[in-house]
């Protein structure tokens, strides 16, 4: 079964987003929708107002092209981790388009260049990154047992 919206904790989502962003001052104007974690947000935003766990779209929305760079990599890989946390694991009930997924796979492509494929699955996708950049595996891995915890 999908995960439930009150099973999400948005505020969380919400404060490691901010943590993210580079905000106007760095980036001029803000790009919004054609950044990534400015998509992420409003992709967040959007299923808190409408009190659901999908994006419609989303996914397939994702800005490739983000090309802003100089994120925090501790700040991005530690977010991933949170949002794995988060995820039920639905395996098979899994969709693209669930919130989790969407913001995952914005913060993929600012660390990966690309999104990477999640199969409902917190076991698999860490092995899958784990072969990707055994580094950032390693960092997500910790962030993930640490946050799993409290």
């Amino acid at each position: 079964m999908a995960i439930m919206i009150d099973e999400i904790n948005l505020m969380e989502i919400f404060k490691d987003l901010g943590k993210i962003c580079k905000t106007p001052e760095v980036c001029g104007t803000c790009a919004e929708k054609a950044c990534l974690i400015g998509y992420a947000r409003n992709c967040t935003a959007e299923c808190r107002k409408a009190n659901r766990t999908g994006v419609i779209n989303g996914y397939a929305n994702i800005p490739p092209a983000d090309i802003r760079g100089g994120y925090d990599e501790y700040d991005v890989l530690h977010a991933i981790a949170h949002l794995l946390v988060q995820c039920r694991s639905c395996k098979e009930d899994h969709y693209d388009n669930c919130l989790i997924n969407v913001v995952r796979s914005c913060l993929e492509v600012i660390e990966f260049g690309e999104e990477q494929k999640y199969e409902g699955e917190v076991l698999s996708y860490l092995m899958k990154i784990l072969q990707l950049d055994p580094t950032k595996a390693d960092i997500i891995k910790e962030e993930y047992m640490l946050h799993k915890e409290r």
